[in-house]
């Protein structure tokens, strides 16, 4: 009896003495792990706190982002430049609810870097209700603040000239507390020969859409921002243009106004040759159409902006005025201010 319990004490200290050495491992990985993870509360603008996609602070990766910010087209298929190396495109900030009314910065020092004709931020939140002109707040040279509307969203419009292709971060930071910050990618490709047709941007689950923003006196008044781009073949070189979309016109009761990009406003209005901006009230019945003169590569891009416009589909058309004068058409659909995430 005494052999037996002398043996199962040693085999029982022999259990523990292995024992003390894993529980320690297991305590060092522990301490690592804990180590590893960023004090989100604290530090919420660190990478590793992201929400989720490009965002920084409020959560932890995998949850739903607390803010977010896209630039169409640029975050998720290239922008080709047209004319003088130009760029054009919408920026959407969505946020919650809760942070209606708070401002919201939108700033890209990087994309002003890269233009050497500058870059400007437009807001439709603002605007005055006669026309012309609708324009908006411009701020230059690098950012923009504005306010989120009841569902937590703002958009912007970014235009620049003489742009360098790359790629260039875009960044959307609320001004107040808790002061969460958004990170876009835009990436810019050099002007280039494209598929023929006419396409609009903002896009929506691959759809031509933009849900409006604006619901308040400082918020906007369900503004629309759009930008179309027309792609012919590069024989139509310099030849001009033309835009009209009556439906989209006549959606928006207080004011919209086209804006031609590629060295626009030769001319003045209502004159031969005319390529500036277009505004007002209704269907266009000015007796001025858009128009831009297409780039070298057979491109040109218009920039439509509305407000207090009805939600609803509307159809596009564009006119190429040479040759066999070629008509494209799309249909780009409005959606009401609605929460998005």
């Amino acid at each position: 009896m005494n052999v037996r319990h002398s043996r199962l004490g040693r085999l029982v200290a022999l259990t523990v003495v292995v024992s003390m050495p894993l529980l320690g491992m297991a305590g060092v990985a522990s301490a690592k792990t804990s180590k590893a993870a960023p004090n989100c509360i604290k530090h919420p603008n660190r990478p590793k706190c992201s929400g989720g996609g490009s965002t920084t602070g409020g959560g932890t990766g995998g949850t739903t982002p607390t803010i977010t910010v896209e630039v169409d087209p640029g975050s998720n298929v290239p922008l080709v430049e047209t004319g003088q190396s130009e760029v054009h495109a919408v920026i959407q900030v969505e946020t919650l609810p809760s942070f209606a009314g708070d401002m919201v910065n939108i700033d890209s020092s990087q994309l002003d870097a890269s233009c050497n004709g500058g870059i400007t931020f437009t807001s439709v939140a603002g605007a005055p209700t006669t026309t012309p002109p609708l324009y908006g707040t411009v701020i230059s040279p690098h950012h923009i603040s504005v306010v989120l509307d009841d569902d937590g969203n703002a958009t912007v419009f970014v235009d620049g000239t003489d742009c360098a292709p790359g790629t260039d971060v875009v960044e959307a930071d609320l001004e107040v507390a808790p002061f969460y910050t958004a990170l876009t990618t835009l990436t810019v490709a050099p002007p280039a020969v494209t598929p023929v047709g006419l396409s609009a941007f903002p896009t929506i689950g691959g759809v031509q859409s933009e849900v409006e923003t604006g619901d308040t006196s400082s918020s906007g008044d369900s503004n629309i921002y759009a930008v179309f781009y027309v792609e012919e073949n590069p024989v139509y070189a310099e030849q001009t243009v033309e835009i009209d979309s009556a439906q989209l016109e006549g959606r928006c009761v207080l004011g919209w106004r086209w804006e031609p990009g590629n060295a626009a406003g030769v001319g003045a209005p209502n004159t031969p040759g005319y390529s500036g901006p277009v505004s007002g009230t209704g269907v266009n019945t000015t007796g001025t159409t858009p128009s831009a003169v297409l780039d070298d590569d057979g491109n040109a891009v218009f920039v439509f902006k509305g407000t207090s416009c009805a939600s609803g589909p509307s159809q596009v058309i564009a006119d190429v005025l040479a040759g066999t004068h070629d008509t494209f058409t799309t249909t780009f659909t409005v959606d009401p201010p609605a929460p998005t995430i």
